[in-house]
C-alpha cells in the first residue's frame, strides 16, 4: 500500500535530512582541515575528502531546495487555514450582529409586554372596583385590546425573523410570548363581556 507522506512530515523530514547532511559536511571539513598534506597518502585522502565535500555540498543544495519547497507548502497550508479562519470570523461577526438586532427587538417587545400587562391589571382592577359599570376609568378596553394585538403581531414577526436567521431558541421564546399575549387578550375580552 503506497501512502503519501503528510505535508507536516515532509517539512520535518526535509529539515532532518538537511541537518544530517550538514553534520556530514562539517565532519568532512574538519577532517580535511586536520590533514597534514605532507605525503602522497595524506594528499590522496585530502583529495578524497574534497570530492566527498563537493558531493555533500550538492546534496546540501538539494536538501535546502526540498526544505524550501516544504516551507512553501507549509506556508500555503497556513494561508489556506488563515483564509478559512477569516471567513469564519466574518460569519461569527455577521451572526452576532443579527442576534444583537433580534435581541434588541426581543428586549423592546418584553418592555412593551410588561407595560401592557400593567395596563391589563389596572383595567381589571378598575373593572372590579366599578361593579356593574362596563367601562374602566382612565384605561380604555379598545386601547389595551389593540396593544395586545399589536404586540402579538410583533412577537409573531420576531419569531419568524428569528427562525429565518436560524436562532430557534429565540424564535420559540417569541412564539411563546405571542401565545401568552393572545391568551391575555382573550381573558381581557372575557372580562369585558362579563
Amino acid at each position: 500500500m503506497n501512502q503519501e507522506t503528510p505535508p507536516d512530515a515532509k517539512l520535518t523530514e526535509a529539515a532532518q535530512a538537511l541537518e544530517v547532511e550538514l553534520r556530514r559536511y562539517e565532519e568532512l571539513a574538519v577532517r580535511l582541515g586536520r590533514e597534514r598534506l605532507d605525503s602522497e597518502k595524506t594528499l590522496r585522502r585530502a583529495a578524497d575528502a574534497l570530492r566527498a565535500l563537493q558531493e555533500s555540498d550538492a546534496r546540501l543544495g538539494q536538501h535546502v531546495q526540498a526544505l524550501v519547497a516544504a516551507i512553501g507548502v507549509a506556508r500555503e497550508r497556513q494561508q489556506a487555514n488563515a483564509e478559512a479562519v477569516q471567513a469564519q470570523a466574518e460569519r461569527v461577526r455577521e451572526r452576532s450582529e443579527a442576534l444583537t438586532r433580534l435581541l434588541g427587538r426581543w428586549q423592546t417587545l418584553g418592555q412593551d409586554a410588561a407595560e401592557v400587562n400593567r395596563m391589563v391589571q389596572q383595567y381589571a382592577t378598575a373593572r372590579e372596583g366599578n361593579g356593574a359599570d362596563r367601562s374602566a376609568p382612565g384605561i380604555g378596553f379598545d386601547e389595551v385590546d389593540a396593544r395586545l394585538g399589536r404586540l402579538a403581531d410583533d412577537a409573531q414577526e420576531l419569531a419568524t425573523s428569528a427562525d429565518a436567521e436560524r436562532f430557534a431558541d429565540l424564535g420559540r421564546q417569541a412564539e411563546s410570548l405571542r401565545v401568552q399575549l393572545l391568551s391575555a387578550r382573550n381573558k381581557l375580552r372575557l372580562l369585558q363581556s362579563d
